[in-house]
């Protein structure tokens, strides 16, 4: 009767740890950006919902399915991590997220630097293999510029913690029988 016990027990513990880890229903799609002079200048990463898979070309300026999760340029600058967004768009084929962003548009300033305050505006295109980031001073100056690419895209899915979560969660038990 106790094997069956620790049986049931274990699958119990088992299933919630699945159901909470497959709780959440996003994933997160990230890149690295990268510059033609200056080689990796930063990263984006942006969050889809899982419903919306499978539903085809998804844009930010039609829903709120894909939220930018993360944008920084500290491999650039090291003070270009945290930016006041003006605006962002990206579009993704949610029938194919492995091949991650296909169109991003992003126009923010730094924060926190007063009149050494810089503003960024990034554009790329993977239909036409486009990309460009140009750096302007609060006057209009410009400051810098490079064509940019996207690197490989890298897909988290809830799946993946799932499964990464039930296995942390096997040792935990199996542990707690050896004590």
């Amino acid at each position: 009767m106790k094997y069956f016990k620790n049986i049931v027990s274990s699958s119990v513990l088992a299933i919630s740890l699945l159901f909470a880890a497959s709780s959440a229903n996003a994933l997160v799609i990230k890149h690295d950006i990268i510059g033609d002079f200056y080689g990796k200048i930063g990263s984006i990463e942006v969050e889809i919902k899982q419903s919306a898979l499978n539903t085809g070309v998804l844009d930010t300026s039609f829903g709120d399915d894909i939220a930018l999760v993360n944008i920084n340029l500290s491999d650039l600058y090291s003070f270009a991590d945290v930016f006041d967004i003006f605006f962002f768009e990206v579009a993704i084929d949610t029938d194919n997220i492995f091949a991650g962003i296909e169109f991003f548009e992003f126009d923010g300033d730094d924060v926190g630097f007063g009149p050494l305050t810089w503003s960024y505006q990034m554009v790329f295109d993977a239909g036409t293999g486009f990309g460009f980031l140009d750096v302007f001073d609060l006057d209009g100056n410009l400051v810098d510029f490079d064509s940019i690419t996207l690197g490989a895209a890298q897909v988290s899915a809830p799946a993946t913690v799932a499964l990464l979560t039930l296995a942390m969660g096997a040792v935990f038990m199996r542990r707690k029988r050896m004590l």
